[in-house]
């Protein structure tokens, strides 16, 4: 038996971070500090993206991102099937329509098929690719519908931090106009909660800048009142306006510091999980009941989640069942996701027909997300592999 229990994934705090962390608790600034413009341009450099900007959380992170795109209540927002709820709710929260693709079968992610077949019939303002668990979705082949039809990208990269499509690091933007990032605990690097976007788009990024603080801007230069922003031609020291109606979405400079400290171990973070998942492929390869993950050519895997595929009927046991095994075991497992057609307000809004999804429906019927997280031991990962194969043959 586990000493420990092994949940699907999890953070990976060491005393460096700690230590940032402090050395933040000590100083003169613990909320809007120096360590947020830091942690947004390491980020930005980390990516190969021109600007970004931190925020509260990863579904903040979304909705600034259609606000600065000019989403409301007049637009639509399409996204995968197969994914957080977050996705689509940015869409929601500015009165948008939602749209919903089927997933590819092989990858989980946006399938361009599917995209195509909406874009002919529907007005769609913005697409959210989201890269299930890791990998990237077809960005070529989605560029070029963005092309064809005249929509803007927004990526859901918030289990892809570290990873990389033709070559090009999640987040770089080469594709879109904006990309987002989740910082909570089972993501690839952590803040405690918190968020990113990225752009290469100058307007967009002062537009996030503004909606992420109230909609208040400090800069004298676009100050609209000159009578009370001036004092005989000096700007008064108190002044501020409020030019747009925006939130209160900042991060501190308590997360900022852990941020850039987490940040550094990117990379090690991400070769540990590769090396976690080919021992997963490798321990599973000869099970029938079991489908591991399937990688495309042009793509480097952040693997923040592993799911793997099970065929309960065939099994003879439910998913319940089997998670309970686990559970009782010191395993966690998760489903990510449950699809967002299947969710009541999705369903009594929209009446999605399960029939358009029919991938989406067959991996989320088989999907089970095991243990994959950067100190996830040998022995752990030996463990998980031997009663994951005598309890699905």
């Amino acid at each position: 038996m586990l000493k420990r229990f092994l949940p699907y994934s999890r953070q990976n705090i060491d005393n460096r971070d700690i230590k940032s962390v402090i050395q933040v608790l000590k100083s003169d600034f613990i909320t809007q500090g120096p360590n947020i413009n830091k942690f947004e341009k390491e980020f930005a450099k980390y990516v190969g993206a021109r600007y970004a900007v931190s925020c509260a959380t990863g579904t903040a992170a979304l909705h600034l991102s259609c606000l600065a795109l000019g989403l409301n209540s007049k637009s639509s927002l399409l996204t995968s099937s197969i994914t957080f709820v977050a996705s689509a709710n940015c869409a929601e929260f500015l009165g948008a329509k939602v749209y919903l693709t089927d997933v590819d079968k092989d990858t989980y992610c946006m399938c361009p098929t599917s995209l195509e077949k909406l874009l002919k019939k529907n007005k769609i303002d913005v697409v959210v690719p989201v890269h299930m668990s890791g990998h990237s979705s077809d960005m070529k082949k989605i560029y070029r519908l963005k092309k064809k039809y005249n929509f803007k990208i927004i990526e859901d990269s918030c289990h892809a931090l570290g990873g990389k499509y033709n070559k090009y690091k999640i987040g770089s933007c080469k594709y879109s106009d904006v990309s987002t990032f989740s910082f909570h605990p089972v993501k690839p690097i952590t803040t405690g909660e918190g968020g990113m976007i990225t752009t290469n788009n100058k307007q967009i990024y002062e537009k996030l800048l503004i909606y992420r603080t109230h909609g208040i801007i400090k800069d004298q230069n676009k100050f609209l009142n000159k009578k009370n922003a001036f004092d005989k031609k000096i700007v008064n020291r108190w002044y501020y306006e409020m030019i747009d109606l925006g939130y209160n979405y900042r991060l501190t400079d308590i997360q900022s510091a852990l941020g850039l400290s987490q940040l550094k171990k990117l990379d090690e973070f991400t070769v540990k999980r590769n090396k976690i998942a080919k021992r997963y492929d490798e321990g599973f390869k000869k099970n029938k009941n079991i489908i591991t993950p399937k990688v495309n050519k042009n793509i480097n895997h952040a693997y923040h989640l592993y799911t793997i595929l099970i065929n309960f009927k065939k099994i003879g046991k439910t998913r319940n069942e089997i998670m309970t095994e686990l559970f009782n075991n010191k395993i966690g497992s998760q489903v990510l996701y449950i699809p967002v057609y299947e969710q009541p307000y999705y369903n009594k809004k929209y009446k999605f027909k399960i029939k358009n999804f029919k991938n989406s429906q067959n991996y989320y019927n088989q999907a089970l997300s095991i243990p994959i997280f950067p100190d996830l031991k040998l022995k752990e990962q030996d463990y998980i592999i031997n009663l994951i194969n005598k309890i699905t043959n």
